[in-house]
């Protein structure tokens, strides 16, 4: 077991008070953004040359500091992000936490003194894909946060890595780094630091009810630290680069104050640790899958996932002009002052705003208190911040910056090398068709593809097997499509399972998970394909991936035509496939929810779309009820020089008329009614 002094508290610093907070509360090292590449590019993050003097300051203190570069980046971009892992290995952070792969080619052939630690956003849930990482100089991984305590010791049990877990904030619905949901709407990608959270919008069912179906409850293990801190997990964290700098305070002084005296407190400790985490001012709170208890409820569907003590409903408005003065009963208990801030909601979603209590009136059952006009009765409010709360710390960073301006130049980066002998051909041109349902492969013989690509669920296998021998396909006919959320739990069977598949015969596998690569590296005979999940935006990412004995790559969804054509120039297009027709996954759900299979529509209030849950293997996810096709764009890639095309019927309710209209369709390049192109024309967001 570790020493408590060799735990590190890591806390969020979205903004120099936010720093200053968690610093003065005691926390061990901070993770913060600079103004690009970082998953919290709304945050307020640090210019250059605050930053340069943070690092200097906290290093004098003993701190550590780490940089988020937990996006991916497009080819286009990598002049920005070459320069700027330059100027980082000048100034000379403890760390920089990525996701994009790119990133780690660069860093090993360019900087070696910058260390890596892997951020959650690359769905690090398993000990091959840790070793994959260590062996290029991933020094720390910070895990999924759908990982168990058991699973977590697991991983310590077989690996020296040092590894980090969140122990307290916001979760996403999704499991970690696969959600595509906030990118589907208008390119606002989870991937490149702009979710929008639209998660935590209020949605429509089948019944005609609304709710927050999809908006979980934040994650608080202050009752599981001590098992923590005995499993030898070397870090912990808390989430909230988006707080304030009084959340920051609280969450961080509570888990300081029980790492340091659990031992000698015990149950006193964690009871005035929790006390603490009563003034975090954040949404319930939930263990999430850390317990393994399947039946606690992580989602109240009738309450907004805004964060805040719910404190009532208005009950009565008096306009003003352009403020109005509402009313609320039987809140006196909570202690609502005069200095505390609000946030209120409006009943349909669609309006919320803060604001601080200038004045309060005490009426008959209630208060009084002025809002701006444009709130209903029967909207929410929620006590998000106490006057009496606003502690003030010494300032980490100086007044006077004139000292910290260093910036180590501008120069081109270097152009990949790729071996393009390192890769055989073997897999030929066509379209290659992804299913997940058994029944559809005798709809599959009406219009035979290149290839089948199947979803890989191993409590299905046996009866999978069987159906192949009495259809006219064979295992070389057959690609194995392996999930990209691999477990810890899951390794063991996933491990035994694929040396007696490719004794069978069944060489190809899609793999979405480092993990994946790592297990099948010493399968001489196997085909691997890079998933959609590897996440391959630009040349270098590309690069990486082909150099861990890859043969081809299925650009992410997720992907622009410029941002192809500009991330291939590199390689020969014929190494890609392309997916020209999916319905694709925008949550990928391992949390519990109840839902019914048989009604399960869903549809967004704010901006019409429909949406629909499917149950696969172990988790759910959530569909867009109009698909994504670029089918009629195979003729110009064709022209580029890409060969391999995939349709990807998983998920859909498959007829065979259907089935042979799309294949025809895509053979003669015309355009599906009623599709959407996703991000293939505009891109990700840009700010204007």
């Amino acid at each position: 077991m570790k020493s408590n002094s060799l735990i590190e508290l890591l806390s969020p610093a979205g903004s120099p008070e936010a720093l200053d907070a968690a610093i003065g509360e005691g926390a061990d090292s901070v993770y913060l953004g600079l103004r690009d590449f970082n998953a919290r590019i709304r945050a307020k993050n640090f210019s250059y040359n605050q930053f340069e003097a943070l690092v200097d300051r906290l290093h004098q203190l003993g701190k550590k500091v780490y940089v988020t570069m937990n996006t991916v980046f497009e080819t286009y971009e990598s002049k920005n992000v070459f320069n700027l892992l330059k100027y980082l290995q000048a100034v000379g952070p403890d760390a920089v936490i990525i996701q994009d792969m790119g990133l780690i080619e660069l860093i090993e052939n360019h900087f070696p003194k910058l260390k890596i630690h892997a951020s959650t956003q690359m769905n690090v849930a398993n000990t091959p894909a840790i070793h994959l990482l260590s062996r290029h100089n991933v020094k720390r991984v910070i895990l999924s946060r759908e990982l168990s305590l058991k699973q977590l010791q697991n991983i310590r049990s077989q690996t020296n890595s040092e590894l980090e877990i969140f122990v307290h904030g916001a979760l996403c619905i999704s499991v970690s780094g696969l959600c595509l949901f906030s990118s589907y709407f208008g390119g606002k990608s989870a991937n490149r630091g702009r979710c929008t959270q639209a998660c935590r919008r209020l949605y429509g069912n089948f019944t005609g009810k609304s709710g927050y179906y999809f908006s979980p409850h934040d994650l608080q293990l202050i009752d599981y630290i001590p098992a923590i801190i005995h499993s030898g997990i070397d870090s912990l964290k808390i989430e909230g680069r988006m707080k304030s700098a009084q959340y920051i305070a609280h969450v961080v002084k509570a888990y300081r104050y029980l790492i340091d005296h659990f031992q000698s407190d015990g149950e006193d400790a964690q009871a005035k640790a929790k006390e603490i985490l009563k003034n975090d001012f954040a949404r319930n709170k939930t263990h999430f899958l850390f317990d393994n208890d399947s039946s606690k409820k992580i989602i109240n569907s009738s309450q907004s996932g805004a964060t805040g003590i719910y404190l009532g409903k208005i009950v009565e408005i008096k306009s003003e002009g352009m403020e109005a003065i509402a009313r609320m009963k039987d809140i006196a208990s909570l202690q609502l002052e005069e200095g505390d801030t609000i946030r209120i909601h409006s009943q349909d979603d669609l309006k919320r705003e803060s604001l601080k209590i200038k004045k309060l009136t005490e009426v008959k059952n209630g208060v009084e208190f002025k809002i701006p006009n444009q709130f209903r009765p029967e909207d929410t409010v929620y006590l998000i911040q106490k006057k009496d709360n606003e502690q003030k710390y010494p300032h980490i960073i100086p007044k006077n910056l004139n000292g910290f301006k260093r910036h180590p130049g501008i120069i081109p980066p270097p152009r990949v090398q790729w071996d393009s002998k390192a890769s055989k051909q073997r897999l030929f041109s066509g379209l290659y068709v992804k299913i997940n349902d058994f029944k559809q492969f005798y709809i599959l013989q009406a219009d035979r593809p290149e290839k089948i690509i199947v979803h890989l669920n191993l409590e299905t296998l046996a009866d999978l097997l069987k159906i192949i021998k009495n259809t006219q396909f064979h295992p070389k006919d057959i690609i194995f499509y392996l999930e990209p959320d691999l477990y810890e739990n899951e390794v063991g069977d996933l491990k035994k399972t694929l040396p007696t598949l490719l004794e069978k015969g069944y060489q190809t596998y899609i793999c979405n998970n480092l993990g994946h690569i790592n297990l099948l590296k010493n399968a001489n005979d196997a085909i691997l394909i890079g998933g959609p999940y590897l996440y391959t935006f630009n040349s270098y990412a590309v690069n990486f991936i082909f150099r861990q004995k890859i043969n081809y790559l299925v650009s992410p969804l997720e992907i622009s035509k410029r941002n192809l054509y500009q991330t291939v120039d590199t390689f020969s297009a014929d190494r890609f496939f392309i997916t020209v027709f999916a319905f694709p996954e925008l949550f990928q759900i391992k949390a519990p929810i109840s839902f019914e299979p048989q009604n399960n529509t869903y549809y967004d209030k704010l901006n019409d779309y429909e949406f629909y849950l499917q149950k696969k293997s172990q988790h759910i996810s959530l569909m867009p009820s109009q698909p994504f096709s670029i089918i009629d764009k195979i003729p110009d890639l064709e022209k580029k020089g890409f060969k391999k095309f995939i349709i990807d019927l998983a998920f859909m309710e498959q007829k065979k008329g259907y089935y042979k209209k799309i294949m025809r369709y895509a053979r003669e390049g015309r355009v599906i009614e009623e599709t959407t192109r996703f991000n293939w024309k505009d891109g990700f967001y840009q700010d204007k």
